[in-house]
């Protein structure tokens, strides 16, 4: 939608604001509505931008934004899509991270490591079936190095 001001020798228009961006936005359709765009939707926050009418181009659909202003709504949008891809991408890699984690996890508890034998010092008796440490009282009755 176009307001002519002969008067001025201007016409306007308005181009959406950024939509908020809310929880998983980066997972819609098209997330260029995340940066300005014409026209705008309904119940949008607007931002006016006046165009002298000598700059103004007309096509069979109407007047044609100046070149000035379609590189404008271009950046704002094409922002919006690399950081919605930016986040994509993070998303993807943070599944990716987790669902790995949670692979090594379960390969850990399907096959737990032995635990390793501890250091003794020199001289110390061990049992000879699990080769932990006897308790001194096994060591000094005797025992035959079972625990």
């Amino acid at each position: 939608m176009w307001f002519y001001v002969p008067s001025k020798g201007s016409a306007w228009t308005a181009f959406g604001r950024a939509h908020q961006k809310v929880h998983r936005w980066w997972e819609v359709k098209d997330p260029a509505v995340f940066g300005l765009h014409h026209p705008p939707c309904p119940l949008d926050d607007l931002e006016r931008q006046a165009v002298p009418i000598g700059e103004l181009d007309l096509d069979r659909r109407g007047a044609v934004l100046p070149p000035s202003l379609q590189q404008k709504l271009s950046d704002s949008q094409r922002e919006a899509r690399e950081e919605a891809a930016v986040r994509r991408e993070g998303a993807v890699r943070y599944a990716r991270q987790l669902r790995e984690a949670q692979q090594r996890r379960d390969e850990a508890d399907r096959h737990p490591k032995p635990l390793p034998a501890p250091r003794l010092p020199p001289g110390a008796l061990r049992c000879t079936v699990c080769k932990r440490a006897l308790a001194p009282e096994l060591a000094a009755a005797g025992r035959h190095l079972l625990c």
